[in-house]
């Protein structure tokens, strides 16, 4: 099976749909950087034009279009100027492509994913528009609204998926799909620790655990449905969710591009270093004190958290809780990328910022790869 991604970014819509089986044959994406990011993960670039600028009597046969256009106009954080806007309007480019293909010709599926704002878009008009557009060039439509947390990953991130149906073929119904924390839905569940075949799981069948924000980073077995827990607010200037400070025993807040501001979202971790005193720690010994050790590093928040010194077992210790934001790592672990993959971006010497970039506008994979599977 055969697939097109348009507005690849980093390519996790890619790897969603390869790892459950689908062959990519041609991909689009303008920004140099995200295109940098993408060639380094596949080993070639995508196409940079500008999408307004191809034919559709260009494009090689394809079983299914994949697309998630331009959510600012769309999102309630931003314009809300919905398909009236620059960048969201840009999925009626998608349409037209299709309008340029002989109807025998088309994809038999067409997969759409947006933001949760585009449902409310224009009172809904905006969505309203899109659904008549695929009606209208033959495709029979469903859809859902799926959050990430559902799926093996520890982030709270709602998006609507739209699967077109070309009429006259034969298709199987994807949704409703149930998520992780769902009783009775084995398949998503084989996920956790064996495949169907019974095997250890492939990088495919990783995922990520909804344990809580930290121990998810760390990765470990999944269980249960957290909620995002707010542990405090920084007192420096910008808007609220600059200055949260979540709990690692809940969700991540939905990741955005996460550009300037400090808009990283922001964790608070108990750490325990040795101080000077009579015994000093023995770095080779890791039981004695049950101890930990870390590092205590510069909060670069402007203010200083409380810092008191207690005896241990004849051990000196300067306790602190420490706040820091979430890595480039981390975040790509949220959207189920493998750390095999952010090791290929940071050898290409790829910035932290750019990853931040990636992470933030990509779709999370294991949500794909759901979908992408049910399509075979």
């Amino acid at each position: 099976m055969k697939f097109i991604d348009f507005f690849a970014g980093i390519g996790t819509m890619r790897m969603g749909f390869q790892q459950a089986g689908w062959e990519c044959v041609y991909s689009i994406e303008w920004d140099k950087w995200k295109r940098k990011m993408y060639e380094v993960i596949f080993g070639g670039l995508p196409d940079e034009s500008d999408i307004r600028s191809v034919n559709g009597r260009g494009l090689p046969d394809a079983d299914c279009w994949c697309f998630g256009a331009p959510c600012q106009d769309f999102s309630i954080a931003g314009t809300r100027t919905g398909l009236e806007g620059d960048r969201s309007s840009l999925v009626r480019e998608v349409f037209r492509l299709i309008r340029e293909i002989k109807e025998e010709y088309r994809p038999k599926w067409l997969l759409y994913e947006n933001v949760k704002g585009m449902l409310s878009s224009n009172k809904g008009f905006d969505y309203l528009e899109i659904l008549n557009e695929m009606a209208s060039l033959g495709y029979d439509i469903e859809y859902q609204l799926l959050n990430s947390k559902d799926f093996g990953v520890p982030q709270n991130r709602e998006r609507v998926f739209t699967i077109g149906h070309l009429r006259g073929k034969p298709w199987r119904k994807v949704f409703p799909i149930g998520g992780t924390d769902t009783e009775t839905n084995n398949d998503v569940k084989c996920l956790n620790s064996k495949n169907k075949a019974g095997k250890q799981p492939q990088q495919h069948d990783r995922i990520y655990s909804t344990n809580g924000l930290m121990t998810a980073l760390m990765s470990s077995e999944q269980s249960g449905r957290y909620n995002i827990k707010v542990k405090g607010m920084l007192d420096i200037p910008g808007q609220e969710n600059i200055r949260r400070v979540y709990d690692t025993d809940g969700l991540s807040p939905c990741l955005t591009t996460m550009e300037g501001g400090n808009r990283q979202p922001k964790i608070m971790l108990p750490c325990i270093a040795a101080s000077r005193g009579r015994n000093p720690i023995n770095p080779s010994d890791r039981t004695s004190g049950n101890y930990v050790e870390q590092r205590l590093e510069i909060n670069t928040t402007g203010n200083s958290n409380t810092i008191t010194t207690v005896q241990k077992d004849n051990y000196v210790l300067d306790t602190q809780s420490r706040i820091r934001r979430l890595t480039p790592r981390e975040c790509m672990r949220l959207q189920g990328v493998s750390d095999e993959v952010t090791d290929k971006l940071i050898a290409a010497g790829i910035s932290d910022t750019q990853m931040y970039r990636g992470a933030g506008d990509a779709c999370t994979t294991n949500v794909i790869y759901e979908i992408a599977r049910r399509l075979l």
